[in-house]
């Protein structure tokens, strides 16, 4: 019989993380982390990561451990969570994977793709193409490239559509072909419980805005203005961040407090309706 682990994913402010504590608490549980953005130590507000009394009251895993100045992706992220599956298991305990990065879950629960690694040099190159481009300029030549990928992408998914130039460009093959290569589940002896937590945006909505305001009462504009007294690279993974921007902003004061409010909220929005989409169009329960 095959050991269980349970995956609670949801977007951003659906209550996933207390959720998971409640269940934990019930069964001897370990909370894992599947949010791409909370793995960094640098912003534990901003990206609403767990309290101090959140970790005092079950083990959490993947939290704030990471460098900012990093990349982290799906295929590092998988073996830092085979790690801490298997840790559970080997403790006798339960573990819950909980998160809101979709490709994470994804990932972990039906394999990669395998695709060679791309030179720092292309991707760097294709990047700053991405930075000067149109949408619909890079989306042509990602035709040329692999207009089945195409029919997968809209023009609007910057991050995609550079993502299958620079694999083309790196490879000579086309992204589509390598994800239709046979992929490897990174635990075939785990069985996966899939929970998916959501809510109708407007009710979505009104617990974004109510966290965002939260967030600048616990101190966020501190906490990004320490990040950005640090010495790291312009391109380091911490600044990309949903709300540095914003908030640097701010403290240019090239927007008032408010406006930065708004803006984060409405960012904020805009990636839970990307992440609704994906749980409904990707993940099935």
């Amino acid at each position: 019989m095959k050991e269980k682990a349970y995956i609670i994913c949801g977007p951003t402010a659906s209550g996933k993380s207390s959720l998971a504590i409640e269940l934990a608490l019930k069964n001897n549980g370990v909370i894992i982390n599947a949010d791409s953005q909370q793995v960094y130590r640098e912003l534990p507000i901003l990206t609403a990561c767990p309290s101090k009394a959140d970790y005092e009251t079950v083990p959490h895993k993947l939290y704030q451990f990471y460098d900012g100045t990093k990349k982290m992706d799906a295929s590092i992220w998988i073996e830092y969570a085979k790690t801490e599956i298997t840790n559970a298991f080997d403790n006798g305990k339960t573990p819950y994977i909980v998160g809101g990065t979709g490709f994470y879950i994804k990932a972990l629960t039906e394999g990669l793709s395998v695709i060679p690694n791309i030179p720092q040099n292309i991707r760097e190159q294709v990047r700053k193409e991405g930075l000067h481009a149109k949408n619909i300029e890079l989306y042509e030549i990602l035709k040329k490239y692999d207009p089945d990928l195409c029919k997968k992408v809209l023009p609007s998914d910057k991050q995609r559509v550079l993502r299958g130039i620079e694999v083309f460009r790196a490879t000579g093959t086309p992204l589509s072909v390598w994800q239709r290569q046979k992929k490897i589940k990174p635990l075939p002896d785990i069985d996966f419980d899939l929970r998916i937590i959501d809510f109708e945006m407007p009710e979505l909505e009104k617990r974004i805005k109510l966290r965002t305001e939260e967030m600048f009462k616990s101190g966020v504009v501190d906490e990004v203005k320490n990040l950005l007294s640090m010495d790291y690279p312009d391109n380091a993974s911490v600044f990309k961040i949903i709300g540095v921007e914003t908030i640097w902003k701010y403290l240019a004061k090239a927007i008032t407090l408010d406006e930065a409010k708004s803006e984060l909220t409405l960012l904020t929005r805009q990636y839970a309706k990307r992440q609704r989409t994906f749980f409904r169009t990707q993940l099935s329960k």
